[in-house]
């Protein structure tokens, strides 16, 4: 018999060909990412808009452009962090497992829709967006932990009603 008739071939069985559904939520995924991001836009608005009305009005259109540059520098990564968490907590509240592979797959998703800004970026702003980068996978992986000890809490009350909240 030839050595090659004895090969074992692997078959790939997909979820749907056996009638199960895929275990990882994309949409909520994509909506958390997207949301995220929409929270950084708002935070770094809101603070833009703070330093041209009631912090320093009356500067020169320059010192508002250089102020927002440098407004996005310093606070885009922990807005995101912040957002990223929230977003995930939010994302995973219909979860009943496997949160943290859900939150760091939001922080992903989230950095591939800003990644091209990386390449669009000043060169000496880069290494800033590289942090706000690793900042959004972390706080995706935290938001996660997060919502798998929301989940344990809320469960073990559920399971034990003479127990107090403290």
């Amino acid at each position: 018999m030839p050595l090659n008739s004895r090969r074992r071939r692997s078959k790939i069985v997909r979820c749907e060909d056996i009638g199960m559904k895929s275990q990882i939520r994309w949409g909520r995924i994509a909506l958390a990412a997207v949301l995220s991001e929409i929270g950084v836009i708002a935070v770094l608005g809101a603070v833009i808009a703070a330093d041209r009305f009631l912090i320093a009005p009356g500067l020169t259109d320059a010192q508002y452009q250089e102020f927002a540059r440098n407004a996005g520098y310093y606070a885009a990564s922990p807005a995101a962090g912040i957002a990223m968490f929230l977003a995930v907590l939010w994302m995973s509240r219909k979860l009943t497992s496997r949160f943290i592979f859900h939150g760091t797959l939001t922080g992903f998703a989230a950095v591939l829709l800003t990644l091209g800004f990386l390449f669009t970026a000043r060169p000496a702003d880069r290494r800033m967006y590289a942090v706000s980068y690793a900042v959004r996978i972390l706080a995706g992986y935290l938001g996660g932990l997060a919502a798998q000890a929301r989940y344990q809490r809320r469960n073990v009350i559920a399971a034990d009603p003479a127990r107090e909240v403290a």
